[in-house]
């Protein structure tokens, strides 16, 4: 088997990884307080929580109010950091009801703003509002709560139609529209079937999607719509408190972005296909997917799902001492593979079709 270094260097040079090949460069929990008071006039306690490419904290005043307080990865360049920024400031315009995070203006009324570390570099800094919730994924997963994902994807979508930005298309690692470059990773898969598994999914996307795919209608979109990143009510899970998480957000085809929703609420379900369908009944009421990317559903979803085996290997051989959590997905999406493969393709792709339609 070939060295995963090696496969590593392969697909960089594909120009893949560029923004993952720099790892969380943690800032002081007390500098944070510290720029926190500077620059925002909010005194308070700062808690770290893991992020894979910023260093973020919760940031609690006394008065037990809470913000998430993140400086950025420095790979990241201002632009993005911009485009996020104003992403968040578009969607509140448009659609106040969307539960995501609120900017906090600095004292100066900047959205935000970069910061000079110890080594003499800038980094971005964001704050924004604490919302409350726990993950999606923590919680027992019910039919109306992937439906009510599904609503929320699609007001997303909306609100987001309008919205532009000198950085969105920049090239990022999980933009599914440079996926062929992935390939070079699957031969760090010592199992012949996980391989081989891999090998079709690709060339599905190689033959279905990469020739239509410059036609497909596109916009910025979210790109990460997956269950740590949808927050639901702990008393009630089948309410929706939070999408968080824009910094995938990228042009691309709004296919992708339903796919990859679609690919993470499976979850644990039994019946996946089913699962599915429960997300894409909730789009529909908001939105509707032509005929075309209806068709390329199925082969988008699973492109998704190879993306999450092989991006976050090839992220373990970078960062070691962080392969427990880049790679603690991994068994579950090859037990979705597993239950996916179970159901013919033919007999899955009809119902999605279904599922999709008013």
């Amino acid at each position: 088997m070939e060295d995963m270094a090696v496969m590593a260097s392969q697909a960089v040079a594909n120009g893949l990884g560029a923004e993952l090949k720099t790892g969380v460069t943690a800032v002081p929990p007390d500098q944070a307080e510290q720029i926190a008071r500077e620059k925002y006039g909010l005194i308070g306690k700062a808690e770290w929580l893991w992020g894979e490419k910023d260093s973020n904290y919760r940031l609690t005043l006394d008065d037990g109010t809470q913000y998430l307080f993140k400086v950025l990865n420095p790979a990241e360049p201002p632009a993005m950091t911009s485009m996020h920024s104003q992403a968040l400031l578009h969607v509140e315009a448009a659609d106040p009801g969307i539960p995501i995070q609120r900017i906090i203006r600095t004292l100066d009324g900047e959205a935000d703003f970069r910061m000079t570390d110890d080594d003499g570099g800038t980094r971005g800094v964001r704050m924004v509002t604490f919302v409350p919730g726990v993950a999606q994924k923590s919680q027992p997963q019910s039919a109306l709560q992937r439906r009510r994902v599904g609503v929320l994807l699609g007001r997303l979508q909306k609100a987001l139609e309008g919205f532009s930005h000198e950085a969105a298309s920049h090239r990022i690692t999980w933009d599914m529209k440079h996926a062929a470059g992935i390939r070079d990773l699957f031969g760090a898969f010592g199992d012949a079937a996980q391989r081989a598994r891999l090998e079709r999914g690709m060339d599905d996307f190689e033959r279905l999607i990469l020739p239509r795919m410059a036609d497909l209608p596109a916009q910025v979109i979210h790109n990460d719509f997956n269950m740590e990143n949808i927050l639901v009510s702990a008393e009630d899970p089948d309410i929706i408190c939070g999408i968080i998480d824009f910094g995938d957000m990228v042009y691309a085809p709004l296919l992708f972005d339903v796919a990859v929703g679609a690919a993470y609420q499976m979850g644990d379900a039994e019946e996946p296909v089913e699962a599915m369908c429960d997300f894409l009944r909730g789009y529909r009421t908001e939105k509707t997917l032509s005929d075309e990317e209806i068709s390329l559903l199925y082969p988008a979803i699973v492109t998704r799902m190879l993306m999450r085996l092989a991006i976050p290997e090839w992220r373990s051989t970078l960062f070691p001492e962080h392969r427990t959590l880049y790679t603690r997905n991994s068994p579950t999406v090859w037990a979705q593979f597993a239950r996916l493969d179970a159901i013919s393709r033919d007999e899955a792709m009809a119902r999605l079709a279904a599922a999709c339609r008013r």
